[in-house]
C-alpha cells in the first residue's frame, strides 16, 4: 500500500512539473523527412491552420516581438518551427495547456490539427 502511495505521489509530482514548465524555445528547423499518414486529407496551413492559430494563439501571445508567448505564429515558418512534439502535447492532447488560461480547443479542431501534423505540416497554397 505504501509503495502504491509513493508511486502515485511521484507520478503526481512528475505531472505537475511537466505542466508548469517554462515555454520551449524553437531550435533550428530539422530537415523534413516525413511521410504523410493521411494523404487523402487536405488540411494545410493556408486552408485551415492559419485561421485556428490567428483566433487562438496570436491574439495576445504568439505574435512575435515583446509578447507573452515565444515565437511568431503569424507566419507559416514561425508556426512550423514549433511543430515538433511540444505542439502535439501542448495543443492537441487531452491534457493540452494551450491556449493558456483557457479550455483546450474543441476535439474536432484538435483532430484536424493532428492530421496536419501527421501529414508533415504542409503549407498549401495561399488562399486568394
Amino acid at each position: 500500500m505504501k509503495r502504491l502511495f509513493f508511486i502515485l505521489l511521484a507520478l503526481g509530482a512528475f505531472y505537475y512539473s511537466c505542466t508548469k514548465m517554462a515555454p520551449e524555445e524553437a531550435g533550428p528547423e530539422e530537415p523534413i523527412t516525413c511521410t504523410p499518414e493521411f494523404p487523402g486529407q487536405n488540411v494545410t496551413y493556408h486552408n485551415y491552420v492559419k485561421n485556428i492559430i490567428a483566433r487562438n494563439c496570436t491574439v495576445t501571445c504568439h505574435k512575435g516581438g515583446n509578447t507573452l508567448g515565444p515565437g511568431n505564429f503569424t507566419t507559416y515558418a514561425g508556426v512550423r518551427a514549433y511543430t515538433g512534439t511540444s505542439f502535439f502535447f501542448r495543443v492537441i492532447t487531452d491534457q493540452a495547456d494551450m491556449p493558456q488560461g483557457k479550455a483546450p480547443l474543441p476535439q474536432s479542431t484538435r483532430d484536424s490539427l493532428n492530421i496536419w501534423l501527421k501529414n508533415c505540416s504542409p503549407e498549401g497554397q495561399v488562399n486568394q
